[in-house]
């Protein structure tokens, strides 16, 4: 406990050292840790196995259980799940306008996967920047106390300004070097997902216009049939 107690005063102690950029730089931390845990819960809870998600689909529709399928769609929500449901609402469109539709899908998911992003790209731009800036600033605030001494200062002094304003420098790359980092595996995470959206989404329409090719060739022999059974029976 007073190991605990001691390593966040000496935190606190830091941060009033590195001036008051220390203050925004903090805020980006914990504005920069908010949003990667909310993420990370995101994309735990919206994971699914895809190819054995779409075989499942495959099997309902294969048996012309639309009903299950669209069941099935709402117990496991994920981004093809949602493609699939507006794709099944909408069967009878032209092709063209169910590609349209699915695209529409896809993108809506995607904006909810890229949701909060942006921001860790801004945290992770201005952090090294700020830090720069309080560095500067305690720079200036040094040499500025040499100008007014005429140089009479003590050495250690000087040291120690100068170590306090690259503080602020430290604790900007401390919090931009994380966010970077989760930021690039989020847009991975995204840029698969995207991808996996759209072979989906094309093996579902591929899959409804074999299903509506299948139904006109059947209903096309039935009716070839008829005039042969009339014959035989004049």
């Amino acid at each position: 406990m007073n190991e605990t107690t001691g390593f966040l005063q000496s935190t606190i102690d830091l941060i009033g050292k590195g001036g008051i950029i220390m203050i925004p730089i903090c805020l980006c931390s914990i504005i920069a840790l908010a949003i990667i845990i909310e993420r990370l819960i995101f994309f735990k809870n919206s994971s699914v196995n895809m190819d054995a998600f779409y075989k499942s689909i495959q099997d309902f529709l294969h048996k012309g259980n639309v009903e299950k399928a669209l069941i099935h769609c709402s117990q496991f929500p994920n981004p093809l799940a949602k493609i699939i449901q507006a794709g099944l609402t909408e069967q009878n469109l032209p092709r063209w306008k169910m590609e349209e539709k699915l695209s529409l899908a896809g993108q809506e998911e995607l904006i909810n996967y890229g949701k909060n992003i942006r921001g860790l790209e801004v945290i992770a731009t201005i952090s090294p920047l700020m830090g720069l800036l309080g560095t500067v600033i305690g720079m200036v605030q040094a040499f500025n106390k040499v100008a007014q001494y005429q140089g009479q200062v003590d050495p250690s002094l000087l040291a120690g300004g100068i170590w306090e304003a690259l503080l602020t420098t430290a604790a900007g790359l401390a919090v931009a070097i994380p966010t970077v980092v989760m930021l690039h595996y989020f847009e991975r995470k995204i840029e698969t997902i995207s991808f996996q959206m759209s072979k989906y989404g094309q093996l579902f329409i591929h899959f409804l216009d074999h299903q509506t090719q299948s139904n006109e060739s059947g209903k096309h022999h039935s009716i070839n049939l008829a005039p042969e059974i009339v014959s035989s029976k004049i």
